[in-house]
């Protein structure tokens, strides 16, 4: 058999092995080598799964570390669930002088919730109520997020009434610092020291007295009083700066002022001014702007007692807030001492030599959104004569008797004015249940037991009808007493032939009174006449009526009695 013949016959018997038998090839041979790659490819895998929460694990002690270093000051001496009172003391204190340095008015600051997470970290509240223009707001956001602080702002409300011009808007905010339990104590929120020489305000390098905790290279942001500079260069403690940073202005500060790290976000750099121009262009709280056309508030068209000192603001409509606030000034010739200052604040004292007429003045107004950049208006400012004080006229008020109606009507004059035409309010700290008509002035009042006996003094505001109204508080006294009435009763009757005798007792001055038939009688507001003296009772004329007072009944109740019957009594 030749060579070729045996190669090709072996091949065949291969093929027909391979076909019949190849399962147990594959079972025998190929099996044991998908095992092994199998189990391989599980080792890689789990590897790579190691490796990656490694990695996890490092970035995350990275991330924590670098949360330590940016975190508020843990409680100082505190090993054991520490209340963070010193940190949040120390952030009230930053978030207000934020505001303020964003020239927000009165902040309001207050402490809110501490709450403790673990051992890990102590959360910090402080919540803020502030009044701001939008440029203001957005000015303390951009630095608040800029800060490289551990904190955020968790909630925020902002309203307005208005939604034209540039209004205030109402901001409530709530921010949020953490404090981590483990993180290296300080003293303070960010690394101070004080300057050691007084920097003038074209200064380039100042010195300081300590550099404990400032960074060791050129570039990081200081804070001196409401100015931001750029340390550029090192040299011992003498630092090289640039002057008046994102949008503050450089001023002189004198030996001894604070100097505070200011810590910048370095994934977030500052905003030119255009940049921040163009993020305050579109105020989502007012509407769009009409094309910009400056104009004269109204001004009110009300009289001025020529007596008393003027003085009101002139405002401005329709002008551009991005570039700057209109300008005032007077122009043509203003009436003497006159004064109007840039911000259109209007001062005037007439003299006694002034005549109550109408005063034109004329203003002028200089800004880019006015006509050529100049407005010219005339206002009038009228003058009147002063009204003379109202004053209460003699008739004197009766006497208040506690638990009975009472009522009064004041009488009132004013020098030029016969017929003067007020409203009336009671002034603070009327007696309760003491009421007042606002249109005709008449007081009404029954008081209660609660009410003390004395002389009391009301305060009656009235207030006129002029332009502007004018209030007057004038004081009138009345006199409060118990009812006499109430507490005096009829205690003994004596009857000895012809002689008869009557005694009276009142209770609230432990008085007892002698009387006979045909005496007369007064017992606080009632006066009569004892006609009868009988065995259990007397018969009384009090005015028009006839009084029956049996033993132990008061005068009240008997005269009550009586009045009862009258109302009942069919009419004739």
């Amino acid at each position: 058999m030749q060579r070729r013949e045996q190669i090709i016959l072996g091949v065949l018997l291969a093929t027909v092995v391979t076909w019949q038998g190849g399962g147990w090839v594959a079972s025998a041979v190929l099996d044991p080598f998908q095992t092994r790659s199998d189990t391989l490819a599980r080792l890689k895998k789990s590897v790579k799964e190691k490796e990656d929460q490694e990695l996890m694990l490092v970035r995350a002690k990275k991330s924590l570390a670098d949360a330590k270093l940016i975190s508020l000051p843990p409680d100082a001496g505190k090993s054991k669930r520490p209340d963070a009172l010193n940190a949040q003391r120390l952030y009230l204190e930053w978030v207000t002088d934020l505001a303020q340095l964003c020239e927000i008015e009165d902040p309001k600051v207050t402490p809110d919730q501490r709450i403790v997470r673990g051992n890990d970290f102590v959360s910090v509240a402080v919540k803020l109520e502030m009044d701001a223009r939008y440029e203001q707001l957005v000015r303390f956001l951009d630095l608040f997020y800029r800060t490289n602080l551990l904190h955020r702002v968790t909630s925020l409300h902002v309203s307005t009434k208005e939604f034209e011009g540039d209004p205030f808007l109402r901001v409530t905010l709530q921010a949020e610092g953490l404090a981590m339990i483990d993180a290296p104590p300080r003293r303070t929120l960010f690394p101070q020291t004080n300057l050691a020489a007084d920097v003038a305000e074209d200064d380039t390098t100042i010195q300081v007295a300590d550099l404990e905790g400032f960074p060791k290279k050129p570039g990081f942001r200081i804070q001196i009083k409401n100015e931001f500079l750029n340390v550029t260069e090192i040299e011992g403690q003498t630092w090289t700066v640039a002057r008046g940073v994102n949008r503050t202005v450089p001023a002189s500060h004198a030996t001894g002022t604070q100097v505070e790290h200011v810590p910048l976000k370095p994934d977030q750099p500052d905003r030119t001014l255009e940049e921040f121009a163009e993020l305050i262009a579109t105020n989502i709280f007012v509407k769009p702007a009409p094309p910009y056309k400056l104009k004269l508030a109204p001004v009110a068209d009300k009289p001025y007692v020529r007596s008393k000192p003027i003085e009101f603001t002139i405002g401005a409509l329709g002008y551009d807030t991005l570039k700057g606030k209109p300008v005032f000034s007077l122009a043509g010739t203003p009436p003497a001492d006159l004064k109007l200052d840039k911000s259109g604040k209007l001062t005037w004292k007439p003299g006694p030599d002034v005549k109550p007429d109408k005063y034109p003045v004329e203003i002028e107004v200089r800004h880019p959104s006015a006509p050529e950049g100049c407005l010219k208006e005339t206002i009038t400012i009228r003058l009147k004569e002063g009204s003379t004080a109202p004053k209460l006229g003699a008739a004197k008020p009766p006497v208040v008797y506690l638990n009975r109606d009472w009522s009064f009507r004041p009488e009132i004059s004013a020098g030029d004015s016969p017929s003067p035409q007020f409203r009336w309010k009671l002034g603070s700290q009327s007696p309760e249940g003491l009421t007042i008509d606002e249109k005709s002035g008449e007081l009404t009042w029954t008081p209660g037991d609660a009410i003390v006996p004395g002389e009391t003094t009301v305060s009656l505001v009235l207030t006129d009808s002029d332009t502007p109204p004018q209030s007057t508080t004038l004081p009138l006294k009345l006199d409060v007493r118990d009812d006499e009435a109430e507490f005096t009763r009829l205690d003994t009757i004596f009857i000895v032939g012809q002689k008869k005798l009557a005694f009276f007792f009142d209770a609230s001055k432990n008085k007892r009174t002698e009387l006979h038939e045909g005496d007369e009688f007064t017992v606080g507001d009632l006066t009569g006449t004892v006609t009868q003296i009988r065995q259990k009772q007397i018969v009384l004329a009090i005015g028009k009526r006839e009084v029956r007072l049996r033993t132990g009944q008061s005068l009240r109740e008997a005269l009550t009695a009586v009045v009862s019957r009258d109302k009942n009594s069919p009419s004739r």
